[in-house]
């Protein structure tokens, strides 16, 4: 189960740990996160700023403005949280790709 929400990604952090023996390095994300809903035929927005953990392979991630898809996760404690799976780029005009031949031309 996934959930989609329009972000503004502000920075991506790295924090290195160290426990009982195994190191590693964790990502998380500075975002305003912004979420609708529809109440009495009427779309309410909701914003909020929120650091999200993230996988190694998003660390690259520029800023910007982007549709992800959040899903939870049991923390180290068992509590529920949310974690960012994925960054696709919002509000952009898809790039077109120019062959060779025509570049040249």
């Amino acid at each position: 189960m996934s959930m989609k929400f329009k972000v503004q990604l502000f920075a991506i952090n790295s924090k290195d740990w160290e426990y009982e023996g195994r190191k590693g390095t964790t990502y998380s994300a500075q975002m305003l996160v912004t979420s609708a809903r529809e109440e009495n035929g009427k779309v309410v927005e909701e914003t909020f700023v929120a650091r999200m953990k993230i996988a190694e392979h998003l660390k690259e991630t520029a800023p910007g403005e982007y549709l992800t898809d959040l899903r939870p996760y049991a923390d180290s404690n068992g509590n529920l949280d949310f974690a960012v799976a994925s960054f696709v780029p919002f509000g952009r005009p898809a790039a077109n790709a120019k062959s060779p031949a025509q570049a040249a031309a």
